[in-house]
């Protein structure tokens, strides 16, 4: 059996890390943590699929504030790969669909990113905001714990939680989907 730890990053691919680490900085605050400039290393090589040669490539580590959660970017000098980036919808099969962080100034972070250069909200339209989801009741939903199921008090309170979240999605320069989400009090904390 496996036995997981936690997040470890989130790789990014980009075609120029300073310009990206700069980026970065603007849209989500990152702190750099570590930098590893024309990174050699047979072992890197190998574990990345390349066995035929050492890969050339700068690396940076970068922790989104106060969420233990660290980008790494890297830009491949050598070899170079293709850029496949196709636009970014909310609901296209594969890949992952988006990472979410949760906030707790959701109308300040909105603004935050509408106005920030090279990334753009899922929707161009000028309606387009950090939205409540709709009520909903107990029989909209089911939980995977038995006793939980059976708990009305327990199903009504996530009926409470879910009313009071608000979120948008935005894409980013290298095509990376981010949701930030106000409210969703009962997934994702620490235990």
């Amino acid at each position: 059996m496996i036995e997981y730890k936690a997040l470890g990053h989130i790789n990014i691919v980009v075609d120029d890390i300073k310009k990206a680490i700069e980026y970065y900085k603007k849209l989500l605050f990152c702190r750099p943590k570590q930098f590893f400039p024309h990174f050699k290393n047979d072992g890197f090589s190998k574990s990345a699929g390349f066995f035929d040669r050492i890969v050339d490539v700068s690396i940076c580590f970068l922790e989104i504030p106060n969420t233990g959660i660290f980008l790494e970017l890297m830009e491949y000098h050598n070899p170079i790969g293709h850029n496949s980036s196709v636009e970014k919808k909310t609901n296209n099969i594969g890949g992952v669909g988006h990472v979410c962080i949760k906030v707790d100034n959701i109308d300040y972070a909105f603004n935050h990113i509408k106005n920030t250069k090279d990334t753009k909200l899922i929707s161009l339209s000028e309606r387009y905001k950090p939205f409540f989801i709709s009520p909903i009741t107990k029989d909209d939903f089911k939980l995977f714990d038995e006793q939980l199921e059976s708990n009305i008090e327990e199903k009504e309170n996530v009926c409470n939680i879910i009313k009071k979240i608000r979120y948008f999605y935005f894409v980013d320069k290298y095509n990376i989907q981010w949701e930030f989400e106000q409210g969703h009090d009962d997934i994702g904390d620490a235990v």
